[in-house]
């Protein structure tokens, strides 16, 4: 378990004091994959960089396997800092070490003998499909290849936590993907924490159990990823999620939309066995309501099913409201976009 307790990071800059993080808390649960989301300047990087210090809060407490981190001699902190292994954005690779050397590097010291550290190298060739690698220089790899060095070479010590500092943002879409199932495949099959931070959605969508949303260093939204998709509420969530959703396209759509004033448009979000029910015939009959589909999608996240439903009711105003709580008590969630009686 990793625990953050009141974390606030200050720099300094030409007199003037500014606040990169403002008091986070929060917990990191053992085996699974935490995003960190946020655009340029949220403070993520300050965060994850926070978590094995690298960056020391300015206060505040980082508590892993319920060890203070912050307690911790320079000597105990660079022994636990070999269970905590990170991953770069731009590789980080030594140019002049071939793939097993810099693989191997982090092993320096450790006490195994050149057999045993030969071996490792090779069972982590193994598992990121670079066996035939082994030998050349980084200069000689594509961009997903240098990464997936750089994940054997954070993962030499048997690490018991994973962070990626925008691991896939210097990579086409193609290799992102690959290197996203080689991370969930090590979190999987060898049980590693993985926190990792972006600014794609697409990636959290792909790979994440859950999710923190931040901005101007506090954290605006966090939770289980299935929940954060399907019923998002901080505004930069849903400016988040519209490019997975469509919602900008949806909003200029809607603007050309007459609604008069027996009318009504909603927007359903919809999870798991809910996307498969009949719900939107069963209120055109039994609540006598007119129901328009104007626009519909579904993403599966986490191998769940999440729908987003834009449809247009119309009928007599009781009858809609009958129909959007009989929506509610099944767990379909609704939200009015526009209303003929008035402006939302």
């Amino acid at each position: 378990m990793i625990q953050l307790r009141n974390i606030i990071k200050t720099y300094e800059n030409k007199g003037q004091s500014i606040e990169a993080l403002k008091e986070l808390s929060f917990d990191f649960k053992k085996r699974e994959i935490t995003g960190i989301i946020g655009y340029s300047g949220a403070g993520k990087s300050t965060l994850l960089r926070c978590i094995n210090l690298l960056e020391v809060p300015s206060s505040g407490e980082v508590i892993i396997d319920g060890v203070t981190l912050n307690d911790l001699d320079s000597k105990e902190l660079r022994e636990t800092r070999k269970k905590i292994g990170m991953v770069f954005q731009h590789f980080n690779l030594m140019r002049s070490r071939t793939v097993a050397k810099n693989i191997a590097y982090p092993l320096k010291g450790s006490g195994l003998s050149k057999k045993e550290i030969n071996e490792r190298v090779d069972e982590l060739l193994s598992l990121v499909g670079l066996e035939d690698k082994k030998d050349n220089y980084p200069s000689q790899l594509s961009g997903g290849q240098k990464q997936r060095v750089g994940i054997a070479r954070a993962l030499a010590n048997r690490p018991n936590l994973i962070l990626c500092d925008e691991a896939t943002s210097a990579l086409d879409p193609e290799t992102t993907i690959s290197i996203l199932k080689l991370l969930k495949k090590i979190n999987k099959d060898l049980g590693v924490t993985i926190v990792l931070i972006t600014h794609q959605m697409e990636v959290i969508k792909e790979i994440c159990d859950s999710v923190i949303v931040m901005e101007d260093g506090v954290v605006k939204e966090e939770g289980d990823i299935v929940d954060i998709f399907s019923r998002p509420k901080a505004p930069i969530t849903k400016r988040f999620l519209s490019s997975i959703f469509n919602s900008n396209k949806i909003e200029s759509y809607l603007e050309n939309i007459l609604v008069r004033e027996d009318e009504k448009i909603i927007k359903l979000a919809y999870v798991g066995t809910s996307t498969e029910e009949a719900y939107i015939s069963r209120i055109s009959r039994d609540y006598k309501v007119d129901a328009s589909i104007l626009f519909g999608n579904i993403e599966i996240i986490k191998e769940t099913p999440i729908g987003n439903l834009i449809i247009k009711l119309k009928g007599d105003d009781k009858n809609i409201f009958d129909s959007i709580e009989y929506l509610n008590k099944n767990k379909i969630y609704p939200e009015v976009l526009k209303d003929g009686r008035k402006i939302i």
